[in-house]
């Protein structure tokens, strides 16, 4: 097994704190400007975009501080993530066809969030398998 490619971790890494910038930044702004209307809805739905964002960002961080991974084991996360992503999209689509608001601001936010990262392993999966 050799190490992985530099450029594939870094992007990847990059990618994903990234993301969870964007999720904390949206989360902080979104909270901090809630409408008064549907406020339960989109309280929930940042807040959840939010805890989202932290994990991802955890996730990079420790990507930065480990020994980078050889290409077979980023290959087999990926694509093991790629299927939890599928169940994320699943359970967020059945949160948010519920009725309170609360339960369709999570689920919403846990669909965009798995529909992003789906596309994110995926395109990753992809490079892993072009190295």
């Amino acid at each position: 097994m050799c190490d992985m490619e530099p450029p594939i971790l870094l992007y990847l890494t990059i990618g994903l704190i990234a993301w969870a910038f964007i999720s904390l930044g949206a989360a902080v702004a979104g909270l901090y400007f809630i409408p008064k209307s549907n406020s339960e809805y989109w309280g929930a739905f940042w807040f959840m975009n939010g805890i989202w964002g932290l994990i991802d960002g955890i996730i990079g961080w420790a990507n930065l501080i480990t020994k980078p991974a050889t290409i077979e084991f980023l290959r087999n996360v990926l694509a093991i993530n790629s299927g939890i992503d599928l169940i994320y999209i699943t359970l967020g689509t059945i949160l948010a066809t519920r009725s309170k608001p609360v339960l369709k601001g999570f689920g919403r936010a846990i669909l965009l969030q798995g529909l992003f990262l789906l596309i994110f392993d995926l395109i990753f999966l992809y490079f892993c398998y072009q190295s």
